[in-house]
């Protein structure tokens, strides 16, 4: 009888698939694969649970993006159910079906240390791996140009080994997400951000991010295939026969669905290669005028960068001025806010600054200010952290996810380091303290970069008639005019 129910199971694994799947000349599954489903009554599977437009969770923890549309075709071909695993993220989704928790991955590249543990189909999805940076940068042709300056990655993104080898002195910083590396890029704290150009697009168009461009192809592509755990060989060859069944026209609308946008704008080569002939022609036939044209456009780029450079830092201590801090602001605010992550903004004062002035001169408190700011520099030199000279004596530090503990160890150890640190020059020293005012918290959804700085100021006033010389934490982010902020020391 059990031999029995066997057969009658394996005539109807061969003869559904065969149903399911319209090609006539498709491959069926061996004996040995129609056994192993059999035995295995259901595949488990784990995403990405934030890589749109590739894959992603939604609100209701349920699979969306291309590899969702891949995953429904496979439904329709192989004879036996498919459960998703719900991860936190990609790193989790690659460990548990390193663990055996889960029994393929629909949307993975091939990288030497993956293979140690997955077998891989062949490729059925190529994405152009892209640097991203703001629209003011030139176009990057290696990342060799760049090797010294910070460069952001997804975390986990399969390239980052061969960019690793290839540039060993190139300074790469993971992130969590395309969101809150693009951001960085858009403040200036990274000068570019390397991953694929579906998921670059994506972000930039779903925040709006304009000042934003792709501004170089990188080397190695993204070769998607369909990853499975090593110790099932059969399952990696069912899954291969099944992408096999898998009409063409079907994968044609997939990728025009979601990558339709992204990739209407796809330069033509050739024919930037025969304008570059022409206008290689042409600057030979007129040197004279081109040379002179050439330098004057040189004096007005250098003119131009030093304008940009002025608008954006101030001039005396080189930090960022209240003007660029303004326009950042509400950008940090909004990503944290919608990531959760907590949002640091400290305002600090240098304490009776009036004094050294009328004692010592302004040219000895120009160079206090500056030796301050150097200082400031030194102790929060992080990718998410921002130095603002406010104004007058007063700055502004902003930093996005690090923790209220973690931020008050910081802030109050610096406190102890600008009081232990004399201020010298012209043969005059003067030893100078701060006081900080400051809120590090997760943002409540409503509220607002002016909100912000209320608090923070009030804190630090807080502070400065507490006695100087010492920090003061927001504890709420509600106050009401007039109060005293409610605050941990």
């Amino acid at each position: 009888m059990l031999n029995c129910c066997r057969l009658i199971f394996s005539i109807f694994l061969v003869v559904s698939a065969a149903v399911k799947s319209q090609p006539q000349d498709a491959v069926l599954f061996t004996a040995d694969e129609i056994a192993y489903l059999q035995q295995k009554q259901q595949l488990r599977y784990c995403v990405d649970p934030n890589w749109l437009p590739f894959e992603g969770l939604d609100e209701k923890q349920q699979h969306i993006g291309m590899s969702a549309d891949y995953v429904s075709l496979l439904k329709h071909v192989l004879p036996i159910k498919t459960e998703l695993v719900l991860t936190k993220d990609w790193t989790e989704s690659v460990l548990f079906v390193q663990q055996h928790l889960c029994d393929f991955l629909p949307l993975a590249m091939r990288t030497p240390s993956r293979e140690k543990f997955l077998l891989f189909t062949e490729p059925y999805l190529t994405i152009p791996s892209v640097i991203a940076t703001t629209s003011d940068k030139p176009y990057i042709e290696n990342l060799q140009s760049i090797a010294q300056m910070p460069v952001g990655i997804r975390r986990g993104f399969g390239y980052v080994e061969l960019y690793q080898q290839q540039y060993p002195k190139l300074h790469i910083i993971p992130y969590d997400s395309y969101e809150e590396g693009l951001l960085h890029v858009q403040t200036g704290m990274l000068y570019g951000f390397l991953g694929n150009m579906g998921s670059i697009s994506f972000i930039l168009q779903q925040n709006k991010m304009t000042n934003i461009k792709i501004s170089g192809r990188m080397p190695g592509d993204s070769l998607m295939s369909i990853a499975s755990r090593i110790d099932e060989p059969l399952l990696s060859s069912i899954l291969q026969k099944a992408l096999l069944r898998i009409d063409k026209n079907e994968q044609q609308k997939i990728n025009n669905q979601w990558l339709k946008v992204q990739f209407e704008h796809k330069v033509d080569y050739r024919l930037w290669w025969l304008l570059v002939s022409v206008v290689l022609a042409l600057t030979i036939l007129g040197s004279w005028f081109y040379l002179k044209t050439s330098a004057l456009n040189r004096a007005l780029r250098a003119a131009n960068a030093e304008l940009e450079q002025l608008s954006q830092h101030d001039p005396l201590t080189g930090l960022y001025n209240r003007q660029y801090f303004e326009s950042k602001l509400q950008q940090a605010l909004a990503l944290c806010q919608r990531q959760q992550l907590p949002l640091t903004l400290a305002m600090m004062d240098l304490d009776h600054f009036k004094q050294v002035n009328d004692e010592c001169g302004h040219l000895f408190g120009d160079q206090c200010l500056r030796h301050f700011a150097a200082l400031c520099q030194q102790n929060f030199q992080r990718p998410q952290d921002m130095l603002v000279r406010y104004g007058g004596e007063e700055f502004i530090l902003i930093s996005v996810g690090t923790p209220s503990s973690d931020m008050k160890k910081l802030l109050e150890a610096f406190v102890g380091k600008v009081a232990a640190e004399g201020m010298e020059w012209s043969e005059q020293q003067r030893f100078c303290t701060i006081s900080i005012g400051a809120y590090c918290q997760v943002p409540p959804p409503d509220f607002n970069a002016k909100q912000l700085l209320q608090l923070a100021d009030e804190a630090l006033y807080f502070a400065k008639n507490n006695g100087r010389d010492q920090l003061h934490l927001v504890g709420s982010p509600v106050v009401q005019s007039g109060d005293v902020p409610d605050v941990n020391t």
